[in-house]
């Protein structure tokens, strides 16, 4: 599922993130695609473990809250069916995208186009699959993103869906990073004010009304560990290079997204990603 990406000069955004425990994750059942690439604050990191895909390596295992309340319709994607589709809950139909601008000679990324899920080396406190994207060499962008959905309005052109969690306080999802990726990340939402699919923003409009502004915060505390991120909607601030808002509509998301440092390697895991 392809669509085009706005880039713009933005400001660094403030780390707002904060990850919950570490080790490994939480039960699979409770528990594309972005702007142009900003700059990043300093995320933490270089604590050692286990590369790309090995072992954890710590004497404790977090493997979250086994009596914590379950919600079916709160899922995103479990990753458990290895495939770029997401689990069909609460009227999402969204997959799995990952790319960068074509504007870098030499640039590569893993997957490229949809992206499906991975086997986790030696799995992970029950969960087998994840997903995992390798890249390098871009200059402008590059990004790994979920759809909410995917269809047409009124007998029109197929396109992006947007998806109403507006009920709904944040997201929450497990990650990681390879021993020789950047730990810079950001994760973002996309609404009908970011995205020219709602009719708001102007694509490749004057700063006031550009669209892909979306609303993130750079991950911080991000390493080799797993760690369970949990971000609230409002802990979420905009890059303010396009159309402004006070911030963002929960009632219309287009996209959940992962953002790379675009001139170091990354190499990032994301699993059991679902709303709260």
């Amino acid at each position: 599922m392809r669509r085009p990406f706005a880039m713009s000069s933005i400001s660094a955004l403030s780390l707002l993130a904060v990850a919950a425990g570490s080790g490994c994750g939480s039960n699979n059942a409770s528990f594309p695609d972005g702007g142009g690439l900003g700059g990043f604050g300093g995320g933490a990191g270089g604590q050692s473990g286990s590369g790309a895909g090995g072992s954890i390596g710590q004497g404790t295992i977090n493997c979250g809250d086994p009596y914590a309340p379950i919600d079916p319709t709160a899922v995103i994607d479990d990753m458990e069916t290895p495939d770029y589709m997401t689990v069909r809950a609460a009227g999402r139909s969204g997959s799995w995208w990952a790319g960068g601008d074509t504007a870098s000679p030499g640039a590569a990324i893993t997957p490229s186009g949809d992206a499906a899920a991975e086997l986790i080396p030696g799995g992970r406190c029950g969960s087998k699959y994840a997903m995992h994207v390798t890249g390098q060499g871009y200059t402008m962008w590059a990004v790994m993103s979920v759809s909410m959905g995917w269809g047409s309005v009124d007998g029109g052109a197929e396109g992006l869906l947007p998806n109403d969690d507006d009920f709904r306080t944040g997201v929450t999802f497990w990650a990681r990073i390879g021993d020789t990726s950047s730990n810079k990340v950001r994760f973002a939402i996309s609404d009908k004010y970011s995205r020219p699919e709602g009719g708001f923003c102007v694509e490749n409009g004057a700063m006031d009304v550009a669209c892909y502004d979306t609303f993130g915060v750079d991950l911080t505390q991000l390493d080799t560990t797993w760690r369970q991120y949990r971000i609230p909607f409002g802990g979420l601030t905009q890059r303010s290079f396009g159309l402004p808002r006070p911030s963002v509509d929960s009632s219309s998301i287009y996209t959940i997204e992962f953002s790379f440092n675009p001139v170091t390697p990354f190499d990032f895991w994301v699993d059991d990603i679902s709303f709260y």
